[in-house]
């Protein structure tokens, strides 16, 4: 949230979940993390959560938000625009 990467973000928790990793079925309690940003931001909010987590592909997916209020799409146009110094 510092970077300014994400206008807002929602932690649901813990989750089961079951995937394919080398070549096994894994078994594991996670943490969905649901982040809000603009397309513009996207690629930097992802190389961030690679940065920070622990696993070596974390699941970061984009969903489209198609639709919105005036003033919360431009909250998130706002929350997000890249600060001069950072």
């Amino acid at each position: 949230m510092e970077r300014r990467l994400a206008a807002g973000a929602q932690i649901i928790a813990p989750i089961e979940s079951t995937y394919w990793w080398a070549g096994e079925i894994q078994h594991s309690n996670e943490w969905l993390l649901l982040m809000t940003t603009t397309t513009e931001r996207f690629e930097d909010l992802a190389r961030c959560v690679r940065e920070l987590h622990s696993y070596e592909v974390p699941q970061i997916i984009a969903s489209a938000l198609v639709a919105g209020t005036a003033d919360y799409l431009e909250w998130i146009r706002r929350e997000t625009a890249p600060r001069s110094g950072g």
